[in-house]
C-alpha cells in the first residue's frame, strides 16, 4: 500500500511537470490570439466581405487576424522605408508632437524603440549579482544599459541600469542605477536567471558564475 501510494505521488508530479506548462503556454497563447483577432475582425470583415464572415462563423480559422496584423506591419514597413512614406510619418509626429498629453506618451516609447533597435551593443544579455536592498541581501539583476544624460552627472559616470524583476513575475520590478565595480557578472543566461526568479530559486540550471565587473556598452 506504500509503495503504491509513493508511486501514484511520483506519477501525480510527473504529470504536472509536463501538463501545467503545456497548459499555461497554451492559455496564453489562445488569449493572445483570441484578442488579436477580436482586435482585427472589422479588418477580417472588409477584406472578406459578409459572405467571408458567414463561412468563417463556420468554418473559424483561429489566428486568421493574428496573420492579418503581421501582414498590416510588414506592409507598413515598407510604405515607411520609402521616400513618399517617411514624408508621411514625418508630418504624423509633427502632429503628434503638438497634443500635449499624446506627446508624452508616444515620445517617450519612440525612443525607448529606437534606443532598442539602433544599438550596436547587446542589451539585457548580462545576468549580474548585486546588494539589494541593503547589506547582506543579494538579488540578481539584469544591466540594461550604460546610465546616460543627467543621471550619468549625478552619479560620477560610472553607473550602469540595472532592472530588478520581482519574483514570481519578472514583468515587473525596480530600475536602479548601480556603479559597475558594485556589481558581480554572473555566466547565467538571462533565460536562466528568469527560471530561477519565477520559481522563487527552486529552478536553477546555470553554471557557478564568476565575480567579473561590468564593462562599459559605449565604444
Amino acid at each position: 500500500m506504500h509503495k503504491f501510494k509513493t508511486d501514484l505521488k511520483k506519477n501525480l508530479i510527473a504529470g504536472l511537470l509536463v501538463t501545467v506548462p503545456v497548459a499555461l503556454t497554451y492559455i496564453i497563447l489562445s488569449f493572445v490570439i483570441r484578442s488579436v483577432d477580436s482586435a482585427m475582425e472589422p479588418l477580417i470583415l472588409k477584406v472578406l466581405g459578409e459572405k467571408g464572415m458567414q463561412w468563417m462563423e463556420k468554418y473559424p480559422v483561429p489566428g486568421l487576424g493574428f496573420v492579418l496584423l503581421m501582414i498590416f506591419i510588414i506592409l507598413v514597413g515598407l510604405f515607411a522605408t520609402n521616400f513618399f512614406g517617411k514624408q508621411v510619418v514625418l508630418a504624423g509626429e509633427l502632429i503628434l508632437h503638438k497634443i500635449p498629453f499624446v506627446r508624452v506618451i508616444y515620445t517617450s516609447i519612440k525612443k525607448v524603440v529606437d534606443t532598442l533597435s539602433q544599438s550596436e551593443t547587446p542589451t539585457f544579455e548580462k545576468m549580474v549579482l548585486l546588494t539589494y536592498p541593503r547589506e547582506p541581501l543579494k538579488t540578481l539583476g539584469i544591466v540594461c544599459c550604460d546610465t546616460k544624460g543627467e543621471i550619468a552627472s549625478h552619479t560620477d559616470g560610472g553607473s550602469v541600469n540595472v532592472f530588478v524583476p520581482t519574483s514570481p513575475n519578472p514583468t515587473t520590478g525596480f530600475l536602479l542605477m548601480v556603479p559597475r565595480e558594485k556589481l558581480d557578472v554572473l555566466e547565467m543566461s538571462v533565460e536562466d536567471g528568469l527560471k530561477m526568479i519565477i520559481s522563487f530559486g527552486m529552478v536553477n540550471n546555470a553554471e557557478k558564475g564568476h565575480a567579473g565587473k561590468v564593462e562599459s556598452q559605449e565604444g
